[in-house]
This record gives structure tokens, C-alpha cells and sequence, in this order.
């Protein structure tokens, strides 16, 4: 198998820690507004019915969604204070904006940096008509997010790739085109 889908694959089994890490910096008093941001823009991705990737295709409808949450985990931690955050959920964001390095990788450095700037504006874009800003200080929109989020986690099915170089190049092929 490919080994980036294997990477990406492999990914999926953090899906909820991962998750859980980005609510933590939404919900951190001590983290910059802009880093808030993200973390509700990335989580707000999750639900969006317009993503890059459509959930509904075989087998990578689900890698651009823990995509994002890397890309957006790298632009929270790098450029911005996270605040205190618990310990779990400080490695986790750490080990997210790592794994960033393989999705570059992956798409090399002009599509990733296209990706970066996407990802970038999910700290300013609504979706189902709440934006990160209405997240972060609203209590009743971010349970609201949270409660979607974990209907979609239920609903979620594990990752089933026939072909990982098919795979690989149709996940190219949707990132590339989406975010030219």
C-alpha cells in the first residue's frame, strides 16, 4: 500500500483524541483569539457538507477532514499561544502539527502551501451558520458543533482502500483541483 494513504489511514485512529485535543484550545481561556479560531474552524470543517474531498468517496472521502485538522493544529501552535492547555490534548495538538510534514510531503509544497492558506480562512468561514468567532464565545453554537461533530464520529466507518495508488492519486488529484 501507498505509503502515504497508509499514513493517512493510520491517522484516522486518533480521530476522537485528536478531535478532543482541538476542543481544548477552542474552550482554553489563556489561548490567543486567532488560535481559538482555528481549532472551531478546523472542528467546523468536520460538519460542512462542502469540503475538499466529499465524504462520500471510497475509501479518502475522510483524509482531507484529518488533513485539516494537522494543517490547522500546525497554524495554532506555530504561530499563536495556546494557552494552557491539559497535557493529553497539548500532544496531541504537537503530534497533529508534526504529522503536517507528511502532508507536505504528499502534495508538495505548492499545493500544501495552498492547503495552509485554506485552512487559514476556516478561522474566519461559517458553516451552518456559525462562524469560529460565534463558537469560541457562545456557549450554545459550540455545543451545538460539538453535538454534530459526534454524529458524524458515529456515523463514521472505517477507512476501506482497495487500491492505495488509485487512492493516492484521486486524493491528489481532488486537493490539487479544489484548492488551485
Amino acid at each position: 500500500m501507498s505509503k502515504h494513504i497508509e499514513t493517512f489511514k493510520n491517522w484516522a485512529d486518533t480521530f476522537r483524541p485528536d478531535v478532543d485535543a482541538l476542543k481544548a484550545v477552542v474552550e482554553a481561556n489563556g489561548a490567543d483569539a486567532e488560535s481559538r479560531r482555528l481549532a472551531a474552524g478546523a472542528l467546523s470543517y468536520l460538519v460542512t457538507k462542502m469540503d475538499l474531498v466529499p465524504d462520500h468517496n471510497e475509501g479518502i472521502g475522510v483524509m482531507d477532514d484529518i488533513m485539516v485538522l494537522r494543517v490547522c493544529s500546525l497554524l495554532a501552535s506555530t504561530s499563536h499561544d495556546l494557552g494552557d492547555l491539559p497535557a493529553s490534548a497539548e500532544v496531541s495538538i504537537g503530534r497533529m502539527a508534526n504529522e503536517a510534514d507528511k502532508i507536505s510531503a504528499f502534495l508538495g509544497t505548492a499545493v500544501f502551501d495552498k492547503l495552509k492558506a485554506y485552512c487559514a480562512k476556516l478561522s474566519e468561514t461559517a458553516v451552518r451558520g456559525r462562524t469560529p468567532s460565534q463558537i469560541v464565545e457562545d456557549d450554545a453554537a459550540r455545543t451545538a458543533l460539538y453535538g454534530e461533530i459526534d454524529e458524524e464520529l458515529k456515523r463514521a466507518t472505517p477507512i476501506v482502500v482497495k487500491d492505495a495508488d488509485d487512492a493516492e492519486l484521486r486524493l491528489k488529484a481532488y486537493l490539487t483541483h479544489k484548492l488551485a
